[in-house]
């Protein structure tokens, strides 16, 4: 269960559903074999139940565990700047420490480490929340030595 947990919600749900269709293809043909078509129905209606508490938990754990607030707009820009690709890899993994709380306006400057298959390195950041939304400022990639800056989109 816990790398369907681990994989991202669309792939885990397609992928549970065909294994639902395997087992229910194997288990009503048995089902079948002993009671008949009624056999077949119960086995589907059974199995329609556990992919539904199977769909439950997949989308229930990603939702306690999705990135809010300001850690969601700081994976978001390491994931897609074209520098992170180039210095450290992809896939890009972020490991972030607690991050600021959602209350009112206000800046926060943060550290992170970051690691892929290229490299790893420190990521200094300075966000911003205005209105609803966290934004980074500005931020800079110190790895082997040297600091990288990184642009925000758009300038």
């Amino acid at each position: 269960m816990r790398r369907f947990l681990d994989m991202p919600v669309a792939r885990a749900l397609s992928l549970g559903a065909a294994v639902m269709f395997g087992v229910f293809f194997i288990a009503a043909a048995v089902a079948t074999g002993y009671y008949g078509r009624e056999g077949a129905s119960v086995v589907a209606g059974v199995l329609s139940y556990v992919y539904l508490m199977f769909a439950v938990v997949i989308v229930g754990h990603w939702f306690v565990t999705r990135p809010r607030g300001a850690e969601r707009a700081v994976k978001a820009y390491l994931v897609h700047h074209p520098t992170m690709a180039s210095w450290i890899g992809e896939p890009l993994r972020v490991e972030a420490p607690p991050m600021p709380g959602s209350d009112g306006p206000g800046t926060a400057s943060v550290t992170l480490q970051v690691s892929g298959p290229v490299g790893s390195g420190t990521v200094e950041m300075n966000l911003a929340r205005l209105g609803r939304d966290w934004e980074v400022l500005d931020a800079v990639l110190l790895t082997d030595g040297e600091r990288v800056p990184l642009a925000a989109p758009g300038r």
